[in-house]
């Protein structure tokens, strides 16, 4: 929060956070805390206004952020201070973000490169989990690559790198039922779902006191969303620019639980998510 001292119609002083302060006109010391704790009306007596922010910053990596001086208006009793951003200039931008995803992969594969060298030393083979994982990187790398070389403007880059927020926050299912859980189309049916393709999803078997899942599913794993209509989606362990997305199987419905829970985490942005050896697609 932040005020102004209003005297002779005019701004004195601005205080952008609560300090122990002189009045330039009653002389009267306030001690640090007395702006937060002053009601309305001892501060309209002391002729403070709290200042009105207008407008917002925007990310300081992308966008040039500047503020207005504190406008005084009489007849409204307000003082605003306007926000205003202006996008940064896009081509440094872009060979700043291709740099950092060549780096990021380079650490990526870092750990497993030792499979590669054993097998071209010693002819062992890479397990097939490593081969997916590194083949996973390189498609990220590219498909982020491409996507930072055709933006167009800062607002698409930043894009690359923002999560974007679910339509629907949870839904709920009984995943006991032949209807909602389909073993021959590996599909979830809840009318009206919300969810979108590649959006990153918990899934909860919603039983307190015993694990029964939807059989194919672990409760508490994070899935993303492949292959949604409007009534039915399929789960996969990796979204689709991993270049390696595949059906989780489902194999029969769950033992117990009319209350099967899947929570949104958010489409996750393209450039913010890359292949580890921690998940579950890929750990050896």
């Amino acid at each position: 929060m932040a005020w102004a001292i209003i005297v002779d119609g005019a701004i004195n002083r601005t205080m952008y956070r609560a300090i122990a302060f002189v009045h330039p006109v009653t002389g009267n010391k306030h001690p640090r805390r007395w702006l937060d704790l002053a009601t309305s009306d001892e501060l309209t007596a002391a002729g403070i206004i709290e200042i009105t922010i207008s407008g917002s910053h925007k990310n300081a990596e992308y966008y040039n952020n500047a503020e207005s001086s504190p406008v005084y208006d009489a007849d409204a009793g307000t003082v605003t201070i306007t926000y205003s951003s202006s996008a940064k200039t896009l081509s440094p931008l872009q060979d700043s973000h291709a740099a950092k995803i060549k780096l990021t992969t380079k650490k990526l594969l870092n750990p497993t490169d030792w499979y590669v060298t054993r097998k071209y030393e010693r002819s062992v083979a890479i397990p097939d989990k490593i081969i997916a994982l590194r083949a996973a990187i390189l498609a990220v790398y590219t498909a982020i690559k491409s996507a930072i070389a055709g933006a167009s403007d800062i607002d698409e880059l930043t894009a690359l790198y923002t999560t974007t927020a679910g339509a629907t926050e949870s839904i709920s299912v009984d995943g006991t039922s032949s209807s909602v859980v389909s073993t021959s189309n590996n599909t979830i049916t809840k009318n009206g779902h919300g969810f979108v393709n590649d959006e990153l999803i918990t899934y909860e078997d919603g039983q307190d006191s015993a694990d029964k899942p939807i059989k194919g599913l672990a409760s508490r794993q994070k899935y993303y969303v492949i292959g949604k209509t409007t009534n039915t989606f399929k789960l996969s362990l990796t979204p689709t620019f991993f270049g390696d997305e595949a059906v989780v199987s489902l194999t029969g419905v769950a033992d117990a639980g009319d209350a099967h829970v899947f929570t949104s985490n958010g489409k996750p942005a393209v450039g913010n998510t890359w292949p580890n050896e921690q998940d579950l697609a890929y750990r050896v």
